[in-house]
């Protein structure tokens, strides 16, 4: 029986309309910087950092950015802040599925320049958030999934992911226990998998209130609509 549903955060919920903020973090490091660019993301994302001000001054010292590399940084972060928005069908699909399940977000993502949650209603809407830099798991790890049952107090079996990545999303929730709900909006061709996991494919985020309802009501994954 389900009785959560989480959402993902990026290119689920919400996207920016210049894009992914770290690839254009990427486009203004040197070579010299680049090879410490994994490591950089994700103590964006493991780690709390007051404002990116804060993140990119612990960097320094490494990275011996230049001055107008650390403006043009900061800059990325405030931009992607001001040009994140919601898909169209985001709040009438969560107050839907609100009506039929608790809600939460599981999101690899920092802890700062996050104004846009409450911005967009999400806040009010999904109280519950779990943030990569306040849990200190990323997705796909174990951890990040078990930090929201914990919280929620329920059985990996009552957890349904609903998510765009096939690795952080579906692999994570399913090896977790849970049931996934994989957006692809894209019409992307599916990776293999088992055939028997509990997986429902969606186009877009109004189907989710339905599919929930009719896992609740007993509908195997393998034989829902979607």
């Amino acid at each position: 029986m389900i009785r959560a549903v989480v959402f993902d955060l990026w290119n689920t919920l919400v996207h920016s309309r210049g894009g992914d903020p770290f690839r254009h973090l990427y486009a203004q490091m040197t070579e010299a910087q680049r090879p410490f660019f994994p490591q950089f993301k994700r103590d964006a994302m493991d780690q709390p950092h007051a404002d990116a001000h804060q993140f990119l001054e612990r960097w320094r010292p490494c990275l011996e950015f230049s001055e107008a590399q650390f403006q043009a940084m900061a800059d990325i972060f405030r931009h992607a802040l001001e040009e994140t928005e919601c898909f169209p069908e985001v709040v009438r699909a969560l107050e839907a599925t609100r009506s039929v399940a608790r809600l939460g977000l599981l999101s690899n993502t920092q802890s700062f320049d996050l104004g846009f949650l409450e911005r967009l209603g999400i806040t009010d809407l999904i109280p519950a958030q779990f943030l990569s830099a306040e849990t200190g798991f990323l997705k796909p790890e174990t951890g990040a999934f078990e930090s929201v049952q914990k919280k929620f107090g329920l059985f990996p079996g009552q957890l349904a992911m609903v998510g765009d990545s096939w690795n952080d999303d579906v692999q994570g929730a399913l090896n977790a226990g849970w049931t996934v709900l994989w957006l692809n909006r894209e019409g992307r061709p599916r990776p293999d998998l088992d055939p028997d996991s509990e997986l429902v494919e969606i186009a877009d985020l109004s189907q989710v209130p339905s599919v929930i309802e009719q896992l609740q009501a007993g509908a195997r994954c393998s034989t829902c609509l979607g």
